[in-house]
Protein backbone atom coordinates (compact mmCIF):
# COMPACT_ATOMS: atom_id res chain seq x y z
CA UNK A 1 0.00 0.00 0.00
CA UNK A 2 1.33 3.42 -0.96
CA UNK A 3 2.27 5.52 2.04
CA UNK A 4 0.66 8.99 2.37
CA UNK A 5 3.02 11.81 1.47
CA UNK A 6 3.86 14.30 4.22
CA UNK A 7 2.58 17.85 3.93
CA UNK A 8 5.72 19.80 3.08
CA UNK A 9 6.15 23.40 4.18
CA UNK A 10 6.62 26.09 1.55
CA UNK A 11 8.09 29.58 1.46
CA UNK A 12 5.53 32.04 2.80
CA UNK A 13 3.67 29.44 4.87
CA UNK A 14 2.39 30.35 8.30
CA UNK A 15 3.74 27.93 10.90
CA UNK A 16 2.88 27.36 14.56
CA UNK A 17 5.63 26.31 16.97
CA UNK A 18 4.43 24.65 20.20
CA UNK A 19 6.77 24.22 23.17
CA UNK A 20 6.72 21.58 25.93
CA UNK A 21 4.28 23.70 27.98
CA UNK A 22 1.87 23.99 25.03
CA UNK A 23 2.70 27.66 24.47
CA UNK A 24 2.21 28.72 20.87
CA UNK A 25 4.34 30.95 18.62
CA UNK A 26 3.13 31.96 15.17
CA UNK A 27 5.77 32.67 12.52
CA UNK A 28 5.95 33.04 8.72
CA UNK A 29 8.56 31.15 6.66
CA UNK A 30 10.17 33.94 4.66
CA UNK A 31 13.23 32.83 2.66
CA UNK A 32 16.49 34.09 4.12
CA UNK A 33 14.94 35.11 7.43
CA UNK A 34 15.63 34.06 11.02
CA UNK A 35 12.78 33.04 13.29
CA UNK A 36 13.28 34.23 16.86
CA UNK A 37 11.51 32.09 19.48
CA UNK A 38 12.11 32.28 23.23
CA UNK A 39 15.76 33.37 23.07
CA UNK A 40 16.71 30.99 20.27
CA UNK A 41 16.56 31.15 16.49
CA UNK A 42 15.70 28.97 13.53
CA UNK A 43 16.73 29.51 9.92
CA UNK A 44 13.60 29.66 7.75
CA UNK A 45 15.52 28.18 4.80
CA UNK A 46 16.24 25.05 6.88
CA UNK A 47 12.51 24.54 7.52
CA UNK A 48 11.17 25.14 4.02
CA UNK A 49 10.67 21.76 2.38
CA UNK A 50 10.34 19.86 5.66
CA UNK A 51 7.20 18.01 6.65
CA UNK A 52 4.96 19.58 9.26
CA UNK A 53 4.28 17.53 12.40
CA UNK A 54 7.94 17.14 13.34
CA UNK A 55 10.05 18.54 16.17
CA UNK A 56 12.72 21.16 15.53
CA UNK A 57 15.37 22.59 17.86
CA UNK A 58 16.40 26.23 18.15
CA UNK A 59 19.92 27.49 18.77
CA UNK A 60 18.92 27.65 22.46
CA UNK A 61 18.48 23.82 22.37
CA UNK A 62 14.73 24.11 22.97
CA UNK A 63 12.39 21.70 21.15
CA UNK A 64 9.22 22.81 19.36
CA UNK A 65 6.51 20.90 17.52
CA UNK A 66 6.11 22.51 14.08
CA UNK A 67 2.64 22.55 12.46
CA UNK A 68 0.50 24.59 10.16
CA UNK A 69 -2.04 26.23 12.52
CA UNK A 70 -5.68 25.29 12.52
CA UNK A 71 -8.05 28.24 12.27
CA UNK A 72 -8.76 27.99 16.01
CA UNK A 73 -5.02 28.24 16.70
CA UNK A 74 -4.50 31.04 14.20
CA UNK A 75 -7.14 33.45 15.53
CA UNK A 76 -5.69 34.14 19.03
CA UNK A 77 -2.22 34.63 17.52
CA UNK A 78 -3.20 37.10 14.79
CA UNK A 79 -1.36 40.43 14.65
CA UNK A 80 -3.90 42.96 15.86
CA UNK A 81 -4.60 46.43 17.15
CA UNK A 82 -8.18 45.66 18.21
CA UNK A 83 -9.57 42.81 20.33
CA UNK A 84 -10.06 39.68 18.28
CA UNK A 85 -13.27 37.60 18.36
CA UNK A 86 -12.29 34.30 19.99
CA UNK A 87 -12.72 30.93 18.23
CA UNK A 88 -15.31 29.88 20.81
CA UNK A 89 -17.52 32.72 19.54
CA UNK A 90 -16.67 32.50 15.85
CA UNK A 91 -18.05 28.95 15.68
CA UNK A 92 -21.49 29.87 17.08
CA UNK A 93 -21.55 33.04 14.96
CA UNK A 94 -21.17 30.94 11.82
CA UNK A 95 -23.77 28.40 12.99
CA UNK A 96 -26.44 30.67 14.48
CA UNK A 97 -25.72 33.25 11.81
CA UNK A 98 -26.44 30.53 9.25
CA UNK A 99 -23.51 31.55 7.05
CA UNK A 100 -23.75 29.29 4.02
CA UNK A 101 -21.93 28.84 0.67
CA UNK A 102 -23.00 31.46 -1.85
CA UNK A 103 -24.46 33.89 0.71
CA UNK A 104 -24.12 37.66 0.46
CA UNK A 105 -22.89 38.90 3.84
CA UNK A 106 -22.30 42.37 5.25
CA UNK A 107 -19.78 42.63 8.09
CA UNK A 108 -19.71 45.84 10.14
CA UNK A 109 -16.50 46.18 12.15
CA UNK A 110 -13.67 44.17 10.60
CA UNK A 111 -11.17 44.45 13.47
CA UNK A 112 -8.06 42.34 12.76
CA UNK A 113 -9.93 40.22 10.19
CA UNK A 114 -10.50 37.02 12.19
CA UNK A 115 -14.25 36.94 11.58
CA UNK A 116 -13.70 38.11 7.99
CA UNK A 117 -11.61 34.98 7.33
CA UNK A 118 -14.23 32.74 8.94
CA UNK A 119 -17.00 34.32 6.87
CA UNK A 120 -14.98 33.95 3.66
CA UNK A 121 -14.33 30.29 4.41
CA UNK A 122 -18.06 29.73 5.03
CA UNK A 123 -19.48 31.55 1.99
CA UNK A 124 -16.93 30.04 -0.40
CA UNK A 125 -15.93 31.48 -3.78
CA UNK A 126 -19.58 31.78 -4.88
CA UNK A 127 -20.47 34.06 -1.96
CA UNK A 128 -19.83 37.74 -1.43
CA UNK A 129 -18.53 39.54 1.66
CA UNK A 130 -18.59 43.32 2.12
CA UNK A 131 -16.86 44.64 5.26
CA UNK A 132 -17.48 48.15 6.59
CA UNK A 133 -14.70 49.47 8.84
CA UNK A 134 -14.67 53.06 10.10
CA UNK A 135 -10.94 53.08 10.92
CA UNK A 136 -8.49 52.99 8.03
CA UNK A 137 -5.73 51.41 10.17
CA UNK A 138 -8.05 48.57 11.24
CA UNK A 139 -9.15 48.02 7.63
CA UNK A 140 -5.53 47.89 6.48
CA UNK A 141 -4.58 45.37 9.16
CA UNK A 142 -7.61 43.19 8.38
CA UNK A 143 -6.63 43.14 4.71
CA UNK A 144 -3.01 42.27 5.51
CA UNK A 145 -4.06 39.44 7.82
CA UNK A 146 -6.58 37.99 5.37
CA UNK A 147 -4.07 38.12 2.51
CA UNK A 148 -1.31 36.52 4.63
CA UNK A 149 -3.34 33.87 6.44
CA UNK A 150 -6.22 33.20 4.03
CA UNK A 151 -5.00 34.21 0.57
CA UNK A 152 -6.39 36.33 -2.29
CA UNK A 153 -10.11 37.09 -1.97
CA UNK A 154 -11.70 38.53 -5.13
CA UNK A 155 -15.15 38.15 -3.55
CA UNK A 156 -14.31 40.41 -0.57
CA UNK A 157 -14.79 44.18 -0.57
CA UNK A 158 -13.51 46.36 2.29
CA UNK A 159 -15.08 49.80 2.63
CA UNK A 160 -13.46 52.37 4.90
CA UNK A 161 -16.75 54.03 5.75
CA UNK A 162 -19.17 54.75 8.58
CA UNK A 163 -21.93 52.14 8.29
CA UNK A 164 -24.17 54.32 10.48
CA UNK A 165 -24.29 56.78 7.58
CA UNK A 166 -25.76 54.10 5.35
CA UNK A 167 -25.21 50.65 3.83
CA UNK A 168 -25.41 50.71 0.05
CA UNK A 169 -26.10 47.00 -0.55
CA UNK A 170 -29.65 45.62 -0.83
CA UNK A 171 -31.22 42.15 -0.59
CA UNK A 172 -28.41 41.00 1.68
CA UNK A 173 -28.71 37.51 3.18
CA UNK A 174 -26.79 38.04 6.44
CA UNK A 175 -25.44 41.02 8.39
CA UNK A 176 -22.99 40.73 11.29
CA UNK A 177 -21.95 43.52 13.66
CA UNK A 178 -19.10 43.88 16.13
CA UNK A 179 -20.05 47.31 17.46
CA UNK A 180 -20.46 49.06 20.80
CA UNK A 181 -23.88 50.48 19.79
CA UNK A 182 -25.47 48.03 17.33
CA UNK A 183 -28.96 49.48 17.87
CA UNK A 184 -27.90 52.60 15.98
CA UNK A 185 -27.46 50.50 12.84
CA UNK A 186 -30.98 49.06 12.75
CA UNK A 187 -32.55 51.61 10.36
CA UNK A 188 -29.92 51.10 7.65
CA UNK A 189 -29.55 47.37 8.40
CA UNK A 190 -33.30 46.93 7.94
CA UNK A 191 -33.06 48.49 4.48
CA UNK A 192 -30.12 46.27 3.49
CA UNK A 193 -31.52 42.89 4.57
CA UNK A 194 -33.94 40.86 2.49
CA UNK A 195 -37.09 39.41 4.03
CA UNK A 196 -36.05 36.41 6.10
CA UNK A 197 -32.47 37.70 6.24
CA UNK A 198 -30.56 37.42 9.50
CA UNK A 199 -28.89 40.08 11.63
CA UNK A 200 -26.31 39.16 14.27
CA UNK A 201 -24.60 41.38 16.83
CA UNK A 202 -21.62 40.53 19.02
CA UNK A 203 -21.50 42.69 22.17
CA UNK A 204 -19.53 42.33 25.44
CA UNK A 205 -21.99 43.50 28.13
CA UNK A 206 -25.49 42.63 29.22
CA UNK A 207 -26.50 46.30 29.18
CA UNK A 208 -25.71 46.40 25.45
CA UNK A 209 -27.75 43.22 24.98
CA UNK A 210 -30.74 44.79 26.72
CA UNK A 211 -30.60 47.98 24.67
CA UNK A 212 -30.14 46.12 21.40
CA UNK A 213 -32.97 43.64 22.00
CA UNK A 214 -35.30 46.47 23.06
CA UNK A 215 -34.39 48.33 19.87
CA UNK A 216 -35.06 45.24 17.72
CA UNK A 217 -38.54 44.93 19.20
CA UNK A 218 -39.26 48.64 18.94
CA UNK A 219 -38.15 48.70 15.30
CA UNK A 220 -40.99 46.37 14.32
CA UNK A 221 -39.11 44.82 11.43
CA UNK A 222 -37.41 41.93 13.23
CA UNK A 223 -38.55 38.73 14.90
CA UNK A 224 -37.26 35.36 16.19
CA UNK A 225 -34.81 37.14 18.54
CA UNK A 226 -32.32 34.99 20.46
CA UNK A 227 -29.53 35.88 22.89
CA UNK A 228 -26.80 33.60 24.25
CA UNK A 229 -23.13 33.31 25.19
CA UNK A 230 -20.70 30.41 24.77
CA UNK A 231 -18.34 28.98 27.37
CA UNK A 232 -15.61 26.43 26.68
CA UNK A 233 -13.49 24.86 29.40
CA UNK A 234 -10.37 22.93 28.46
CA UNK A 235 -9.09 20.04 30.58
CA UNK A 236 -5.62 19.08 31.75
CA UNK A 237 -5.02 15.36 31.09
CA UNK A 238 -1.62 13.98 32.13
CA UNK A 239 -1.05 10.63 33.86
CA UNK A 240 -3.42 10.57 36.87
CA UNK A 241 -3.89 14.33 36.87
CA UNK A 242 -7.23 14.82 35.08
CA UNK A 243 -8.88 18.12 35.95
CA UNK A 244 -10.11 21.36 34.41
CA UNK A 245 -7.39 23.76 33.33
CA UNK A 246 -6.65 26.39 35.98
CA UNK A 247 -7.15 29.18 33.46
CA UNK A 248 -9.89 29.63 30.87
CA UNK A 249 -11.24 32.30 28.57
CA UNK A 250 -14.63 32.63 30.22
CA UNK A 251 -17.04 35.37 29.22
CA UNK A 252 -16.04 37.21 26.07
CA UNK A 253 -19.28 38.45 24.57
CA UNK A 254 -22.97 37.91 23.92
CA UNK A 255 -24.43 36.95 20.55
CA UNK A 256 -27.84 38.30 19.55
CA UNK A 257 -29.58 37.10 16.39
CA UNK A 258 -32.86 38.15 14.77
CA UNK A 259 -34.66 37.66 11.45
CA UNK A 260 -35.92 40.33 9.07
CA UNK A 261 -39.70 40.32 8.72
CA UNK A 262 -41.61 40.62 5.46
CA UNK A 263 -42.83 44.08 4.47
CA UNK A 264 -46.46 42.98 4.70
CA UNK A 265 -45.96 42.11 8.37
CA UNK A 266 -44.16 45.39 9.05
CA UNK A 267 -47.00 47.39 7.45
CA UNK A 268 -49.53 45.53 9.56
CA UNK A 269 -51.11 43.64 6.68
CA UNK A 270 -52.44 40.11 7.22
CA UNK A 271 -50.78 37.48 5.08
CA UNK A 272 -53.27 35.06 3.56
CA UNK A 273 -52.76 31.35 4.23
CA UNK A 274 -54.78 28.22 3.53
CA UNK A 275 -57.26 27.35 6.31
CA UNK A 276 -56.05 24.94 8.94
CA UNK A 277 -57.71 21.51 8.60
CA UNK A 278 -60.04 20.60 11.46
CA UNK A 279 -58.44 17.19 11.82
CA UNK A 280 -54.91 15.94 11.30
CA UNK A 281 -53.59 12.38 10.89
CA UNK A 282 -52.61 10.91 14.23
CA UNK A 283 -48.94 10.67 13.22
CA UNK A 284 -48.80 14.43 12.66
CA UNK A 285 -50.11 15.40 16.09
CA UNK A 286 -47.69 16.99 18.52
CA UNK A 287 -47.26 14.57 21.41
CA UNK A 288 -47.13 17.46 23.85
CA UNK A 289 -50.24 19.24 22.52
Amino acid sequence: MEQPQPALLHAGDTVLFIDSKQREYLRVLRPGSRLHIRGGTLQADNLIGLAEGRFVHTTAKESFLMLRPTFAQLVPNLPRQAQVIYPKDIGPILLWGDIYPGATVIEVGAGPGALSMALLRAIGPAGRLVSYEARADFAEMAQRNVLQFHGPTPNWTVKVADAFAGIEERNVDRLTMDLAEPWRLLPTAGDALRAGGLILAYVPTVLQVKQFVDALRAHGGFGAIQTFESLIRFWHVKNLSVRPEHRMVAHTGFIVVARRLAESVIRGQIDTAPPCPSTWPADDLDAEA
